[in-house]
């Protein structure tokens, strides 16, 4: 397993993943602590050290074989899409809300609520976890995408991926754990 922070980490990252190709990583760009603390402010919510570390030391891209980790600006873009994605929300022609409108849900936990007839608590609940606490991070290149959990604590888990078949798998209490499972997904 790879410990996100321990010594030589990013080496053996590196390492863990050169049967890829070493053009596996080269598409990802670093960001600094000055991007990381807006992209909280722009979240209204922490993230995990291990992901804030990460992004510091490898930062967002395309992986060499699809999918791959958002920039902070387009994870601030993509606020809600958890929401949308599962409840099929903004689908044309039977949008429960506008995409501001549910960016405006994810950012207050569902405190502003444009459609309460349709955005419930059960509507807005997937196996016991408020789709507003789900930040989504990126994709796997397959319609499941990555997500984050910030919401409040204990929490059920750091990380997990959300399926085209609108469920929850991978779920791992941290980054580290989640990052061996990518690397594994793209070395079947």
């Amino acid at each position: 397993m790879i410990q996100i922070g321990s010594p030589n980490w990013v080496k053996h990252l590196k390492e863990a993943t050169n049967s890829l190709g070493n053009e596996f990583w080269s598409g990802f760009t670093q960001v600094d602590e000055a991007g990381l603390d807006e992209l909280e402010k722009g979240i209204g919510r922490k993230l995990p050290e291990e992901f804030r570390e990460f992004y510091r030391s490898v930062g967002y891209g395309a992986f060499s074989r699809g999918g791959g980790f958002y920039s902070p600006d387009d994870i601030i873009a993509c606020l809600g899409a958890p929401i949308y994605f599962v409840l099929g929300s903004l689908m044309a022609g039977q949008e429960w809300a506008t995409e501001e409108e549910h960016r405006q849900l994810w950012l207050t936990q569902g405190a502003v609520n444009p459609n309460p007839d349709e955005f419930t608590d059960d509507a807005l609940t997937l196996e016991n976890v408020k789709l507003y606490d789900l930040l989504q991070f990126g994709s796997d290149g397959c319609c499941c995408y990555h997500q984050l959990y910030v919401g409040p604590e204990p929490s059920p888990f750091q990380y997990c991926l959300l399926t085209e078949d609108q469920t929850i798998e991978d779920r791992c209490s941290s980054f580290s754990l989640a990052l061996d499972k990518i690397i594994a997904f793209y070395l079947r």
